[in-house]
């Protein structure tokens, strides 16, 4: 499953105040998230999340989840979507976004690397 561990504190409460949606269209296709929701215990954000590669759409959720040493970025485990490289994408740019917002956090554990540079 590709996910992003990113070390260091921060609350699920500063993360959802601070992301920005995605949208990128280039040759490959689109990647956008829309809507955000964080859970009433203010331990998880859900993410819309859309790709269209090669005039294939794919909708899911993407998380953004607290550990004990920080946050991980995956797809929702109710989202049952192929894992394409716009998918992976998508969580690279999540991941991209909160590193740049928090200067706190380190990449640790992921399958993603590629998609962080």
């Amino acid at each position: 499953m590709p996910h992003a561990v990113l070390n260091g504190n921060v609350s699920i409460d500063d993360i959802f105040n601070k992301l920005k949606g995605v949208f990128i269209r280039n040759e490959s296709g689109i990647l956008k998230t829309d809507n955000i929701y964080i859970s009433r215990d203010k331990t998880a954000i859900i993410i819309e999340s859309l790709t269209i590669e090669s005039g294939v759409k794919r909708s899911f959720f993407a998380m953004i989840g607290r550990r004990d040493d920080g946050v991980v970025v995956r797809i929702y485990q109710g989202s049952e979507v192929e894992k394409t490289a716009g998918v992976k994408s998508i969580l690279g740019e999540i991941a991209k976004q909160l590193l740049a917002a928090f200067p706190q956090l380190t990449i640790g554990e992921t399958n993603l690397l590629e998609y962080l540079k």
